[in-house]
């Protein structure tokens, strides 16, 4: 914690920091042979598998067994067991175990294989592309049925092809629940050839769902546009709906597609929960992008919100890192799109979710968009540009006000993660307002000059001391010559400093040596005030009055503790 004396801005820094075992287990990349200090994020996002668990593996199968049967399967059977096995015995949350699976390369083995896989898909597309020059040269009745008959057999190839990626896939992601050690050696193993592939079936799955909602948008209208006047609307509806499920069917299927963003963004959300790892990964070509499209992607599409919340906790994680705050605050569209998710829910989300559940994802979503936010507020060259964005700071107002709700009280959470969301944006709010003078101007006149008054009502209203702290923080940024009259026309504004200022007797008392308690930052706003403003001026007659106030209240304060003492000291003598 500390004061940034360069500017006066007032600026809260915790990391949370970790130092690796010392004992490094053997197989470890050179780079990983001394002890190091990363900065580890919590990455808690819900468990892909976790609605359809496998049983647990028999006991006398280890993760070395598992592992050598995976490198040894080849044929469909072995391959099928081994890779099935695998993910019976390794779907569990003793993270003791997972590091012992890396210490045996479960990692690599269920890489090679993975590439093994994919090998195997392209061979079936690249037959299906022969198959289909040798149609266009015969176009016969009889050679048509036959090249349907090996249509329908090559979409099915590799849908089961699919099915073995997308399992393999699990439990390459089950191996990364490890520790975040664990994880980088990991990285450091197969990282840099995995992340490339695992983006590359990403963007495959958005694409297919993207042409799978076109096709199903066209046999819309030219069913609609063909239908006799007498066909009622529902035998269309359901005419296009059989036509909807018959384009899933045929390509890969909904479910692996799903699974497949699911686990693949947590696969790359473990690798980003290691603080060491997050500048490579950021740099890492397209993974910014994808991850901006899968947020971004319409409700049209169905992307899985699991998928969505993972891309969301992998931007806040890699968004800790100094090196990243400014390359990822100006990567095209990706501020915009954490903004629009960080706008929601509103009035209108919150009359239409059906039930608590799909609240508690709009509003965990937008708890880890404001985090991520905040982290990006750090950099001092994110600033202005931060500062500039009306929605984003709209919303972080937004976000600080939402105290209540009608799903409060269903036992889920909702309440703490309102809290959180309050937190991360109060923050947020605090390091845009340490922009320069004119953007503090500009802050100051939003909501038709009403901006300082809403941000007093959340710093006298507030039932969270530590958002009310903040919040204090964010009045003492914006004080400057500039605003400074801004603040004395505000009287409401005025009182609610004076009263924090004022507030020794009161909770924060057993804090004053704390520097960012509300009653110190609400003290040094109003000294802030008196010298951003000439004795000379009348702006300085208005404020003369509240520092009168400020200063007989702080002497009344001391002759109550003084008095309060020497009674107690009487006291004593007496007994």
């Amino acid at each position: 914690m500390s004061l940034d004396s360069s500017n006066g801005h007032y600026q809260i820094y915790r990391g949370n920091r970790t130092t690796t075992a010392n004992e490094v287990p053997t197989g470890v990349h050179p780079a990983l042979k001394e002890t190091r200090f990363s900065k580890v994020v919590e990455f808690d996002i819900p468990d892909p598998c976790a609605s359809s668990k496998r049983p647990r593996a028999s006991a006398e199968i280890t993760a070395q067994n598992v592992t050598l049967a995976i490198q040894y399967g080849v044929l469909e059977k072995d391959r099928k067991e081994a890779i099935y096995n695998a993910c019976a015995a390794f779907d569990h949350g003793v993270q003791a175990a997972h590091d012992d699976e890396i210490r045996v390369g479960a990692d690599t083995a269920i890489f090679k294989h993975l590439t093994f896989l994919l090998y195997k898909r392209n061979v079936i597309d690249g037959d299906a592309f022969v198959e289909n020059l040798h149609e266009s040269d015969d176009s016969g009745s009889d050679q048509q049925q036959n090249s349907s008959k090996v249509s329908e057999e090559t979409d099915q190839n590799r849908d089961a092809m699919t099915e073995e990626i997308t399992s393999t896939l699990e439990g390459l992601e089950m191996v990364l629940r490890c520790s975040a050690d664990c994880v980088s050696i990991s990285y450091y193993r197969i990282g840099q050839e995995a992340l490339p592939i695992i983006l590359s079936l990403l963007q495959q799955q958005l694409s297919q769902k993207l042409k799978s909602h076109r096709n199903a948008g066209r046999e819309t209208c030219h069913m609609i546009g063909n239908m006799n006047s007498f066909q009622s609307i529902s035998t269309a509806s359901a005419s296009v709906s059989e036509k909807e499920n018959s384009s899933l069917t045929n390509s890969v299927s909904r479910h692996c597609g799903d699974s497949i963003l699911k686990t693949g963004t947590k696969i790359i959300g473990h690798f980003a929960r290691v603080g060491q790892l997050t500048e490579e990964l950021a740099s890492t070509k397209h993974l910014l992008a994808t991850l901006k499209n899968i947020i971004s992607a319409p409700k049209e599409l169905f992307v899985p919100i699991e998928s969505r919340m993972n891309c969301l906790w992998i931007i806040a994680n890699l968004a800790c890192s100094a090196d990243n705050m400014i390359k990822m605050a100006n990567h095209p569209g990706l501020v915009d799109t954490i903004v629009n998710v960080a706008s929601h829910p509103d009035s209108k989300d919150e009359e239409d979710c059906q039930n608590v559940m799909e609240y508690l994802q709009i509003i965990r979503s937008r708890s880890i968009a404001v985090r991520a936010i905040h982290n990006l507020s750090w950099a001092e060259e994110n600033k202005i540009p931060l500062a500039e964005n009306m929605e984003l700071v709209e919303a972080l107002l937004d976000t600080v006000s939402h105290r209540r709700s009608d799903w409060t009280g269903h036992g889920k959470g909702v309440s703490t993660i309102l809290l959180q969301s309050r937190k991360h944006a109060a923050a947020a709010l605090r390091n845009i307002a340490a922009a320069p003078r004119r953007y503090k101007r500009r802050l100051c006149r939003l909501r038709d000059g009403s901006f300082l008054e809403t941000l007093a009502e959340f710093a006298m209203a507030d039932p969270d001391r530590d958002v009310r702290d903040k919040i204090h923080a964010t009045l003492y940024n914006l004080v400057s010559a500039d605003t400074a009259k801004q603040f004395i026309e505000k009287k409401a504004v005025l009182d609610v400093i004076v009263n924090a200022a004022t507030s020794s007797m009161g909770e924060d008392s057993e804090n004053d040596s704390n520097d960012n308690t509300t009653q110190s930052m609400a003290v040094k706003t109003l000294r802030s005030l008196e010298k951003a403003i000439p004795e000379n001026e009348n702006d300085y007659d208005a404020l003369r009055p509240v520092l009168s106030r400020f200063d007989s209240q702080i002497a009344m304060n001391k002759s109550q503790i003084n008095l309060g003492m020497g009674m107690s000291s009487h006291d004593g003598r007496n007994l």
